[in-house]
């Protein structure tokens, strides 16, 4: 080989290894970008986690909450009923007491 195709040849090296050199830079760019964003996917699973979780919580909250308020809701409505029991107990046995009186 002549000194002519030697240097043409070596340049055509360079080229290549400048070509290989940006692809280099382009993968492992790449590989950076995947390996952030295989990080947020992983913190994204982390917080929906955490958010299920908090969700069964307020779940299991508003359901005891529901069933006090029920509670609550009957005993109300059952005092009223033993209130107006008596009122209307001691109503008669007063309009009793006061027949009696008269008839006596």
């Amino acid at each position: 080989m002549q000194q002519n195709e030697l240097e043409k040849e070596l340049s055509a090296l360079k080229a290549q290894c400048a070509a290989m050199r940006r692809d280099l830079k382009t993968a492992f760019r790449r590989i950076e970008e995947q390996t952030q964003l295989t990080h947020t996917v992983h913190q994204l699973a982390l917080s929906i986690r955490d958010l299920a979780n908090k969700q069964d919580t307020t779940c299991r909250d508003v359901n005891r909450l529901s069933k006090d308020v029920e509670e609550l809701k009957g005993r109300s409505g059952k005092r009223w009923d033993t209130v107006i029991l008596e009122l209307i107990k001691y109503l008669v046995l007063a309009a009793a007491g006061y027949f009696t009186a008269k008839l006596m």
